[in-house]
C-alpha cells in the first residue's frame, strides 16, 4: 500500500488517505502510516481524509494511529474536507479526540491545540463566520481550543 505523504513544514507531516478503509486494506494502511512515524520525526501528523465515506474500520484505524502517535510524542489531527465525513466523526463524538478540522490550515492549528480561525470555519445557516462579531446584545460565542466541539452535534445539522 502506498499513501501520499509530504511535509507541510518541519513539524507537520501530512498523510493523504484517499481510499475507503475496509477489511482488505485496513492493516496495510495502518502499517504504512505507522511506518511514517519515526521516533525522532515530525512533532505532528495530519491525516487528510480524501473520501466522504468513513467506515467503522476507518474510525478504529484513526484511533489506533492516534494512540501510537501519542506514545511516540507526536500529536495528530484529521482533515475531513467532506461534510459526510465530518458528520460521522461528530456523531461518533471524535471531534475533540481526533482534532478534526475541515481544512489543512485548520488541522495544522488543531495539532497545536488551537481552534481554527474564522477564515477556516463558516456557519452554513447564517452565512456569517464563526467568531465574527454577533448581533448587538447577543452573548459572545465561547472561545478556546475545543469551543466549537463542546456543543452536541447531530448529523445533517449545523
Amino acid at each position: 500500500m502506498f499513501l501520499l505523504s509530504y511535509h507541510l513544514d518541519a513539524a507537520h507531516l501530512v498523510v493523504e488517505l484517499a481510499d475507503v478503509v475496509d477489511l482488505d486494506n485496513e492493516a496495510a494502511i495502518e502499517r504504512e502510516i505507522l511506518r511514517l512515524l519515526p521516533c525522532c520525526g515530525p512533532r505532528a501528523i495530519v491525516v487528510d481524509l480524501r473520501t466522504p465515506l468513513l467506515t467503522p474500520r476507518g474510525l478504529g484505524l484513526l484511533l489506533r494511529v492516534r494512540d501510537q502517535a501519542e506514545e511516540r510524542g507526536v500529536s495528530m489531527a484529521v482533515v475531513a474536507g467532506h461534510d459526510k465525513a465530518r458528520e460521522v466523526l461528530g456523531a461518533a463524538g471524535l471531534h475533540r479526540v481526533l482534532r478534526v478540522a475541515a481544512t489543512l490550515p485548520g488541522a495544522e492549528l488543531r495539532s497545536r491545540g488551537c481552534r481554527p480561525g474564522p477564515e477556516t470555519v463558516h456557519n452554513a445557516k447564517s452565512g456569517r463566520r464563526r467568531g465574527a462579531p454577533s448581533a448587538a446584545g447577543a452573548p459572545p460565542r465561547p472561545v478556546g481550543p475545543h469551543a466549537d466541539t463542546s456543543r452536541p452535534r447531530f448529523p445533517g445539522e449545523r
